[in-house]
């Protein structure tokens, strides 16, 4: 009896690392280029909005994502936060300190 593995090669957990990371590395990129919404980064990255929200997730978390404002999405037509990864683009903070 052969005991190798009939899995496709989509399904090898290598493969799907190496997905996340394509996919991380353009929604980086796109946010990186010019600001824009998670929809905006969605059409033009092809990568579904739910996996962009995830990144975004981890790139807040790591500091590497910022809000620079809300505008009309040019997608949806609505109202949403306008994202970058692009450190030159970050709004000074106004915020003054209590103490």
């Amino acid at each position: 009896m052969n005991n190798q593995s009939t899995a496709p090669k989509s399904l090898n957990s290598q493969n799907k690392d190496t997905h996340f990371e394509d996919q991380f590395r353009k929604v980086y990129q796109a946010f990186f280029d010019e600001p824009k919404t998670m929809k905006e980064a969605d059409k033009l990255t092809g990568v579904m909005r739910e996996n962009i929200c995830w990144y975004c997730r981890t790139l807040r978390q790591q500091n590497r994502l910022y809000v620079i404002g809300k505008r009309l999405c040019k997608v949806t037509k609505h109202v949403a936060k306008v994202w970058t990864t692009n450190p030159e683009l970050i709004p000074v903070n106004q915020q003054l300190t209590l103490f």
